[in-house]
């Protein structure tokens, strides 16, 4: 089965998770890798293909409707995470294929037997909340979401303003009910706690290079900070597998501690509001329901 993970030369912090991702990869699976890249040659590519990957050089095909409406800052994250949409129209050839994000490491060979009729993915949060998926790994039918891509893409134009989550809202919201349950040990996350029977492990929320920048726990966002501090213990145990993958990473061991014991982040910083937060989930069930009974 064909692996896509994708990135944008914007985004050069993901450069180590691409390698440790594609390390495991290569020695635990028999996944074919192909990495969808918005960017020009540099060491990373010429890395991925010492290493067999197949680079598929592409800009999302809606990038100007992404560029009118992010700052630059946030450009550089979309126009990233918003390559997976164009998967069914770059891959001719298979039915079904497997997208991860870069922040995934593969523990086993990934030998899942489920033929969604649109995308297959586990829970966000939640463990038995499949409606809150995470789009972090799919396993995609791309054949039938061909079918839909033109009128998803332009669902995606006119609604950006209302994806707190980028394109992963705009999958729950346009394929509102065509989830098909993925088990949880094909996105295992590290603040659920130690798994050995996990497949792939998704640093979902606190990347590992975070753990090795003073600066990057010292403002770690609070929903990142909440989330270690559920298993910081098991953050530990996949953090090392990680260096397992990337050698190269240093982790701040005493900035760790600091994070552990509340020290750290400096900034406390706080949830966000009641307010904001029911404003955030009625304009996702507005979606929902404009897009099921109102297009």
């Amino acid at each position: 089965m064909k692996w896509y993970f994708a990135s944008n030369d914007r985004s050069p912090t993901f450069f180590p998770l691409i390698k440790a991702a594609v390390s495991s990869v290569l020695e635990n699976t028999a996944l074919d890798p192909h990495f969808i890249y918005d960017g020009v040659e540099n060491e990373l590519t010429h890395w991925l293909e010492s290493k067999g990957v197949k680079i598929i050089y592409h800009r999302v095909s809606f990038f100007e409707a992404l560029e009118k409406h992010y700052e630059p800052n946030m450009l550089s994250i979309a126009s990233g995470t918003f390559l997976r949409c164009d998967i069914p129209i770059l891959e001719q050839e298979d039915e079904f294929v497997l997208y991860t994000d870069c922040d995934a490491l593969f523990l086993k060979d990934f030998e899942c037997e489920i033929m969604p009729e649109y995308f297959a993915c586990a829970p966000q949060f939640d463990k038995k909340n499949f409606v809150d998926f995470n789009a972090g790994v799919m396993l995609m039918n791309v054949k039938k979401m061909r079918e839909s891509h033109a009128e998803f893409i332009e669902y995606i134009e006119k609604n950006l303003s209302k994806f707190p989550a980028f394109d992963q809202t705009a999958y729950q919201t346009f394929y509102d009910g065509k989830n098909t349950k993925l088990p949880t040990i094909y996105n295992h996350k590290p603040y659920w706690g130690v798994n050995e029977e996990a497949v792939i492990v998704h640093f979902h929320a606190a990347k590992p290079t975070n753990f090795a920048s003073e600066d990057d726990l010292q403002a770690l966002p609070y929903t990142h900070t909440k989330l270690y501090k559920q298993n910081p213990e098991a953050y530990a145990f996949y953090l090392e597998i990680f260096h397992k993958y990337y050698p190269e990473i240093i982790y701040c061991k005493e900035s760790i501690e600091k994070l552990k014991s509340g020290k750290y982040p400096l900034i406390k910083q706080k949830r966000a509001s009641f307010f904001s937060r029911v404003k955030s989930r009625l304009s996702k069930t507005c979606l929902k329901f404009v897009n099921k009974y109102l297009k």
